[in-house]
């Protein structure tokens, strides 16, 4: 059996309360941050470990950890989902492509690809039926060929791989619990409407039916 990769060890065993992550091409952090309606003037260094002891989210702020991978900007949400929100995906996106993973606190683990304001796919890890694009589907099918190389891992490894392999590298544990620009994230609630018309399911399944006629109701005679 294929030993699982321990790059992405640490999301899925943290104790995050739930973490959304995004990875932007070729722009800013700085204008990252911006597009997520922060401000970057207050975004500090700091690591992972003072975060919430310096910032002191309340129940309605998320952290937000912002850095670079390459050529990708990436960022850390913890305690909030609004990087996987539709309005935000549109906005980081603009002119350049956004790629978010979402690890739920409820385990549901998503994987969204926007490009220039609209969505290209998404999916729940390893759930077909899930399967939404608006043409191929590049990322279930990265995701599907690294699920058959161990069927024994979790799901959420094989989308994150293919994460991995769409921005040619791993967002490792040293580099999240490093020193990052770190601010705290306004929820937006409700969520803002999205700007784009959802994605079509690939996958459409077939209403079961519901069971043979039971014919014509008769009363009980007396």
């Amino acid at each position: 059996m294929t030993k699982s990769s321990p790059s992405w060890d640490w999301i899925l065993r943290g104790s995050y309360g739930g973490m959304c992550l995004t990875f932007t091409h070729g722009v800013a952090p700085e204008t990252v941050l911006r597009r997520y309606g922060a401000d970057p003037s207050q975004a500090g260094r700091i690591p992972f470990s003072q975060a919430y002891e310096l910032l002191q989210p309340g129940p309605d702020r998320s952290i937000l950890r912002v850095g670079t991978l390459g050529e990708w900007t990436f960022c850390c949400e913890t305690l909030g989902v609004q990087g996987i929100m539709p309005a935000v995906l549109a906005a980081l996106s603009q002119h350049t492509q956004t790629v978010a993973f979402n690890h739920g606190a409820n385990a549901l683990h998503t994987l969204e690809h926007w490009v220039d304001g609209q969505p290209r796919e998404r999916f729940e890890a390893g759930q077909k039926s899930s399967l939404q694009a608006a043409d191929g589907h590049p990322f279930w099918d990265a995701a599907e060929r690294h699920r058959a190389d161990d069927r024994n891992r979790p799901a959420a490894f094989d989308a994150l791989e293919a994460v991995a392999d769409h921005i040619g590298g791993h967002l490792t544990a040293d580099i999240v619990h490093g020193p990052l620009l770190t601010t705290l994230l306004p929820w937006t609630l409700p969520p803002l409407p999205s700007p784009a018309a959802p994605l079509p399911f690939v996958y459409a399944t077939e209403p079961r039916p519901l069971g043979a006629p039971l014919g014509t109701f008769r009363p009980p005679t007396r």
